[in-house]
């Protein structure tokens, strides 16, 4: 794989901020006029903050793991590179925009809409649970389109290799933690099945199944073990849901015997073309405008931070 240094690039604009850092779309410097504009995204890490924070092996694991991911639907990782300031991870850059955008602008999908969002999901689990990693982070806002539609999962910030069974760190988003990160009765790659079926169900309603505006009380919520689905819902779709949201971690689909295979194989998604999917043949629901490989049009704006790489040449 080609490598890439902080001199090949040009800084364009930011498209995202994090807690350590910021999400910038980069260019790679041309030679000349007539070659073709390629861009990226640059995952800019401050060191004071990750050594602060005592996270030096968490960035390292996500390095690693991200590497270690090669899939249509898994964010494409290239290379990192550091300097005196910043860790830095050079991604494939999604223009088409957050999943979570989109859902906010329609307020809720057609069971259809979210049944080609989830089976990308699912195709993504395929590679990640094979290699025993727990992604833990399954949210709208962590699933992003590419330019033409088709949606990638990204952020592995909270993603762990399990090799030897369970973990027990609290982490993810409190809308879409399973009983036994609560609980903390030790997870594993049970917790996106889990998670999956809040994604779901937050897709085709608008809101997530367990939602209160106080935390302690979402919580409170998902350990009642009820789940009630709307009318609207189709008696499959109901039932899948159910499946993805029991409590106990070896009764939910998905982790229980033939794994995500399991799931595909539901009668909600009965008919579903998983190879046309794969080789990215489907009609998308959503077709992002994106006019060139520089459009950021589908991000927020946000102030650009002087101090940071985008202050400095190469």
């Amino acid at each position: 794989m080609k490598r890439y240094e902080l001199k090949d690039l040009e800084i364009k604009k930011t498209l995202g901020i994090g807690a350590f850092g910021r999400i910038r779309l980069v260019k790679l410097k041309s030679h000349t006029s007539n070659e073709k504009v390629q861009t990226f995204a640059l995952k800019c890490l401050s060191k004071k903050s990750i050594v602060e924070n005592g996270l030096q092996d968490h960035v390292l694991n996500e390095k690693n793991i991200m590497g270690e991911l090669n899939h249509p639907f898994i964010l494409k990782y290239y290379c990192s590179m550091q300097d005196d300031k910043y860790i830095y991870f050079l991604l494939e850059v999604l223009l088409g925009g957050e999943l979570f955008k989109s859902l906010r602008a329609e307020t809720q999908f057609p069971e259809r809409w979210s049944r080609f969002y989830a089976a990308s999901v699912l195709l993504a689990f395929c590679q990640i649970h094979a290699r025993k990693i727990a992604y833990r982070d399954l949210k709208p806002e962590n699933l992003v389109m590419d330019s033409k539609g088709y949606l990638k999962v990204v952020d592995f910030g909270l993603a762990k290799k399990l090799e030897g069974g369970k973990t027990w760190t609290l982490c993810g988003t409190p809308d879409y933690l399973a009983p036994e990160v609560i609980l903390n009765e030790g997870h594993d790659w049970a917790v996106d099945y889990w998670a999956l079926g809040v994604l779901i169900f937050e897709m085709t309603t608008g809101s997530p199944p367990f939602y209160a505006d106080d935390p302690m009380e979402v919580y409170e919520k998902i350990l009642s073990g009820h789940v009630s689905t709307p009318s609207h819902f189709s008696r499959s779709l109901s039932d899948l849901v159910r499946k993805l949201l029991k409590t106990y971690q070896s009764k939910r689909l998905g982790r229980t015997k033939g794994g995500t295979s399991t799931v595909m194989k539901h009668k909600w998604f009965s008919g579903f073309d998983w190879d046309a999917l794969s080789e990215k043949k489907l009609e998308v629901p959503i077709k992002p405008i994106v006019e060139d490989a520089q459009d950021a049009s589908n991000f927020d704006e946000y102030p650009e931070d002087d101090s940071d790489i985008v202050s400095r040449s190469y």
